[in-house]
C-alpha cells in the first residue's frame, strides 16, 4: 500500500456536538432542585462540567494537523510514527483509530470526522481502510479452510 496524505481540519460537527453535550449537563444541573445544604457540590459539579467542556473542545482542536497513513499497520500524525493497536472503527460519521507510539508506550484514540477532511479524501481514506479489512478478511478465510 502506498502511503496517503492529507491534512485534517477542525471538525464543527465535533465541536458542535460537543458543545450540545456539555451544554445540557450544565443546563441540567442548573435546572434540578438542589438541597439547601449542597450549594458547595452544585457549584464544585458545575465547574468540573464547563472544565471539561473547554478540555474536550482543545483536544478536538488538537486532532488538527498533517496525517499519514504508512500502510494497514502504521500511521504518522504530528510527526510522530503510530501503530494502530486494532482495526479502526468505520462509521459514515468519522473513523476512530487506536494508536500506539512506536518505541513509546504512549496509547490515544483518533477520531478522524468525516468533516475534517475534504469529501474526496474522506472518500479515498474510507475505501483504502475498507479494502484493506475486506482483503484481510479473506485471507484469513483462507486460512481456515
Amino acid at each position: 500500500m502506498a502511503p496517503w496524505r492529507c491534512d485534517v481540519r477542525v471538525s464543527w460537527h465535533t465541536q458542535l456536538f460537543s458543545l450540545m453535550i456539555h451544554g445540557l449537563l450544565i443546563l441540567l444541573v442548573l435546572i434540578l432542585p438542589w438541597p439547601e445544604g449542597y450549594s458547595p457540590l452544585w457549584l464544585m459539579l458545575l465547574v468540573l462540567l464547563v472544565f471539561e467542556c473547554t478540555v474536550s473542545q482543545k483536544k478536538i482542536a488538537f486532532s488538527r494537523g498533517e496525517f499519514w497513513l504508512c500502510n494497514d499497520q502504521y500511521v504518522k500524525w504530528h510527526d510522530e510514527e503510530w501503530t494502530m493497536r486494532s482495526k479502526p472503527w468505520i462509521s459514515r460519521f468519522g473513523i476512530l483509530f487506536s494508536l500506539q507510539q512506536v518505541g513509546g508506550k504512549h496509547r490515544c484514540r483518533l477520531w478522524l470526522a468525516s468533516d475534517a477532511l475534504h469529501k474526496e479524501e474522506w472518500r479515498h481514506l474510507n475505501q483504502l481502510l475498507r479494502n484493506d479489512s475486506i482483503s484481510s478478511g479473506e485471507k484469513s478465510d483462507d486460512k481456515t479452510e
